[in-house]
């Protein structure tokens, strides 16, 4: 008689979630560069709201398995989609640890859900929740109270939260910040990235996080409701272009630069510039801050920008685009 098979010990999963540009994916980043200190091999779900990859391009590296979810946020994804993705990661062996980044625009609560569900459970177990906040964002009110309702059930269903660019805001502004973060959430451990993170060892070793409601029924003034934050998706757009050519560097700057923050949030992407062809560049801008630095590796991603907002002007943008992609005066070719 042959032996009985040994039990499966579910893999921990961490849950990185956090609005739009808050820092998720250069928080996991870090996490890719000091895990192999930890002796565990680590395997991603990533999550992005558009139609084309930019995120997991950027943590690609040999060895490293990446399933992608797509089809928008990852809190209204088929039930099949993320538990193939789970499945195949759990059934390649090779993964000690999952990290699971949502879309900035993911309610963290429905995304438990899918991740605590019984067809799941044998294969994986809820370990910690992660929330990434941008500080310099969250100190200033904006006019959409959608998204801070959003950006505090991000923070409510926490176990860890980093605040990033805290070194944006003034020290009182910051003060502010920290105060209101653990009012929401008085349970969670923070940390102020880029000096402090929450060690992957330390989170792995520890009981894993207890699923329960943590949110609370606070309304913001304005009259906006919870479910007016947790579907925000549904009001934001995303539009995707890709460069087939070399662009101007100081036209292409100009476009990222002005881009109105309330109606594009959020852009990132990869680009090759007329001034130095034979390097790639990846850029990102989150409201009004823009950044733009050679990015290395090797094989390149193809070109292509991701333009992420809640009243999206399509039209505009890609005439736009065309525009510094072929010139003024240049005859147009639709991209496809």
């Amino acid at each position: 008689m042959s032996p009985p098979p040994a039990e499966t010990i579910p893999l921990p999963v961490i849950l990185l979630t956090g609005f739009l540009g808050a820092g998720k994916t250069t928080l996991l980043l870090r996490w890719l560069r000091e895990s192999p200190a930890t002796g565990l091999r680590p395997g991603v779900v990533m999550n992005e709201f558009g139609a084309e990859s930019v995120d997991s391009q950027l943590i690609r590296r040999p060895g490293l398995l990446v399933e992608q979810v797509s089809g928008g946020c990852l809190c209204c994804a088929d039930d099949n989609e993320i538990g193939n993705a789970v499945g195949r990661l759990v059934r390649a062996g090779v993964a000690d640890f999952l990290v699971v980044e949502t879309s900035g625009l993911a309610d963290p609560d429905n995304v438990i859900d899918l991740l605590t569900d019984h067809d799941l459970l044998p294969q994986i177990r809820l370990q910690a929740v992660v929330t990434v906040v941008d500080a310099a964002w969250y100190a200033y009110p904006g006019e959409d109270f959608g998204e801070r309702i959003l950006a505090r059930r991000q923070i409510e269903f926490a176990d860890y939260l980093c605040l990033s660019k805290c070194d944006l805001l003034e020290a009182i502004a910051l003060e502010g910040v920290v105060e209101e973060v653990r009012r929401i959430n008085p349970l969670a451990e923070w940390f102020r990235l880029p000096f402090g993170l929450p060690d992957l060892g330390t989170i792995l070793k520890r009981p894993p996080a207890a699923v329960e409601l943590r949110a609370t029924t606070e309304v913001i003034p304005g009259g906006a409701g919870r479910a007016e934050g947790s579907h925000l998706h549904g009001r934001y757009r995303s539009l995707s272009w890709r460069f087939p050519v070399p662009v101007d560097r100081s036209r292409f700057e100009n476009f990222l630069t002005t881009l109105p923050p309330r109606e594009v949030v959020r852009s990132k992407g990869f680009v090759r510039f007329l001034q130095t062809p034979d390097k790639l560049h990846v850029f990102q801008s989150v409201w009004g801050r823009a950044m733009i630095e050679e990015f290395p590796a090797r094989p390149w991603p193809d070109p292509v920008m991701v333009l992420i907002g809640p009243s999206l002007p399509a039209s505009v943008l890609e005439q736009r685009l065309r525009d510094l992609t072929f010139g003024e005066n240049r005859t147009i070719r639709r991209i496809a």
